[in-house]
């Protein structure tokens, strides 16, 4: 009995595992085809559940239905999914070098329009309001329906703020007050020519800021000429960041204005995590525009602000700052920081620039220096400032 007992045992138990295997086999072909068909919304044309409820339906959609479809998948995968993987990295294995024979060639060609990308990136204030144009171009068609002149007004408002804060800085950081030019830098005697040219350029500027201010707060106020001009706060919003990471005088102000928060994290290099952060921004801002632009049916839009605000300022303007980064902080990365303790029973300033060390690196001969005040020294000598040795690193 005990026999048969432990014989229908374990026949009970193999017939339980295959029939498991197959129901898994069944709940794994069942996900699938209810993939297919909850996904059927997204290849219906224009969109069937823009459609119905609009862009935010579709967002809604997305962010219920994708992230159960990937789980479930993932759970209960079918059998032909890992067939299909190893035949597409068997497929890659074989194909690895006419691709990188294609490249190469593709390369080549792509060489001179790369030098003709660099040489237009060089022109730095065309390339800005380039950029800048096409993306409050490209706002204006997503974000304004009945504004026909918004952009333009948007960039001319925009020009003129730029222009007063580059004024008013001037006059802050002004250190000479006197309308006279000297001959020489050590003479005394009045350059008279010199001279009136300095007086009639200064006194133009301050008539231009102030007739300047004046007519763009009677427009506003009055509102005369502005019919066009219907801007939504989402296209204020966008349009205003993205004016502020890439007009130039506004990235020379971000490093101030961060850097006035004294976050000893940054060790000094606002200006360089300032400008990735910026181009960052840059590039976040135009990318999502592209996919909105080709939804509307403005593919010469949608392709001019992919080329110019996204691929060439995206990777070169992006490459370049997040390598000036990465090289800096590779760099101090052979130096430890340096303890609260240490700081502290120190009671010293930076030998480089003779302010307090709140924050400082180590060197292997024992001497402290600001992060940036070492890697600014590191880029002309690798001996220490103080003891000039040979940094030697166990």
């Amino acid at each position: 009995m005990g026999m048969i007992s432990r014989v229908r045992g374990r026949i009970r138990s193999d017939s339980f595992s295959k029939i498991q295997i197959k129901s898994e086999d069944k709940i794994a072909n069942t996900v699938w085809l209810l993939s297919l068909v909850l996904l059927l919304p997204y290849w219906a044309p224009r969109g069937l559940l823009v459609a119905v409820g609009g862009a935010w339906l579709m967002a809604a959609y997305t962010c219920l239905v994708v992230p159960v479809l990937i789980s479930a998948n993932y759970h209960y995968p079918a059998r032909w999914y890992p067939a299909v993987a190893k035949l597409a990295q068997e497929a890659a294995r074989k194909l690895r070098v006419p691709t990188a024979c294609v490249l190469s060639v593709l390369k080549s060609a792509y060489a001179p329009l790369d030098r003709a990308e660099r040489l237009f990136l060089q022109m730095n204030n065309l390339s800005t309001m380039i950029s800048q144009l096409l993306i409050f171009t490209a706002c204006d068609r997503v974000m304004v329906y009945q504004g026909r002149l918004t952009s333009l007004y948007s960039l001319m408002f925009y020009n003129v703020i730029t222009y007063s804060v580059n004024y008013v800085r001037e006059i802050c950081t002004k250190e000479d007050w006197s309308p006279y030019v000297n001959v020489t830098r050590h003479s005394r005697v009045k350059h008279l020519a010199m001279s009136a040219t300095k007086i009639v350029l200064e006194w133009t500027k301050a008539v231009t800021f102030i007739v300047t201010m004046t007519f763009i707060l009677l427009t506003l106020g009055l509102e005369q000429g502005l019919e066009h001009f219907k801007p939504t706060a989402l296209y204020v919003v966008t349009t205003a960041t993205y004016y502020l990471v890439s007009e130039k005088t506004f990235l020379e102000l971000w490093p101030a204005v961060v850097g006035a928060l004294r976050l000893e994290s940054l060790e000094g290099m606002e200006a360089l995590y300032c400008g990735v952060a910026a181009r960052g921004a840059a590039a976040a801002i135009a990318t999502p525009l592209v996919p909105a632009l080709a939804w509307g049916g403005r593919w010469r839009l949608a392709f001019l602000v992919l080329y110019i605000c996204v691929a060439v300022h995206g990777r070169h303007r992006l490459g370049e700052a997040l390598g000036r980064l990465r090289e800096a902080r590779g760099s101090l990365a052979r130096f430890r920081r340096a303890t609260a303790d240490e700081l502290a029973g120190l009671e010293d300033v930076c030998a480089v620039c003779l302010g307090p060390m709140k924050a400082a690196r180590v060197t292997p001969c024992s001497h402290f220096f600001h992060a940036d005040c070492l890697r600014k020294c590191l880029s002309a000598s690798d001996r220490c400032p103080i003891c000039v040795r040979e940094y030697v690193f166990c």
